[in-house]
């Protein structure tokens, strides 16, 4: 009677036998997606180095490496304050941004300034209201919205970076939503309690913006 051969632990290191005497290979690690890049920029009142900040601890919420750089100095009075933001799977080398896979451009300095990290395949976020002329950039998906007028229009203008950081929140395909308007209640609802519900709605807008613009 024929009886059934068991695998095998080799005590050497090597690999399991399999049924019919052959070694197993060693499972395929999965493969990680690169590391996304993100520039955020503006005038130095408009929060792009807060919204970067967020989406840089809304990625670590999901379980990601994130880094974030802000800029600060004289830019601040008015000219273009900016923030350097990565997040993904992967270890995180250098932290600064050289191949934006998202820019965000709150004013026509800042598009100017930093436009030419885009490359063929990123998403360019420009806020119309304040851009009037975008240029051609073959290959990158370009997201015109009136982003200020927006966040006027739901209730404070100055929630735009609020819309910003959903709205790459929702380009970035973060999953766990409620860790994402969470964070929004922690960082702002002690500051400023009676705008948080307004804050979280323009938030849930961006987030809904940048999901349909990735699906696009």
């Amino acid at each position: 009677m024929a009886t059934k051969q068991r695998s095998r632990v080799s005590t050497n290191g090597k690999p399991k036998a399999s049924s019919n005497g052959r070694a197993k290979a060693p499972a395929a690690k999965p493969k990680l997606e690169p590391t996304k890049e993100i520039l955020l920029a503006g005038s130095g009142g408009q929060g792009m180095i807060f919204a970067g900040k967020m989406v840089a601890q809304a990625a670590v919420a999901e379980g990601l490496n994130a880094t974030y750089i802000p800029s600060y100095g004289a830019e601040v009075r008015g000219g273009t304050a900016h923030c350097h933001v990565k997040v993904g799977r992967r270890q995180i080398g250098s932290p600064i941004v050289e191949d934006a896979a998202i820019v965000v451009a709150m004013n026509e300095p800042s598009y100017k300034a930093f436009s030419p990290l885009l490359r063929k395949g990123s998403t360019l976020v420009v806020n119309s209201s304040l851009v009037p002329t975008i240029g051609k950039h073959p290959g990158v998906k370009i997201v015109a919205l009136e982003l200020t007028k927006i966040a006027s229009d739901m209730g404070s203008l100055r929630s735009a970076n609020m819309l910003v950081f959903g709205l790459c929140a929702g380009l970035l395909g973060f999953q766990d939503l409620d860790k994402v308007t969470g964070l929004v209640e922690t960082t702002l609802g002690k500051k400023n309690p009676a705008m948080l519900e307004t804050n979280v709605k323009i938030l849930e807008k961006g987030i809904e913006l940048g999901r349909e613009a990735a699906a696009s």
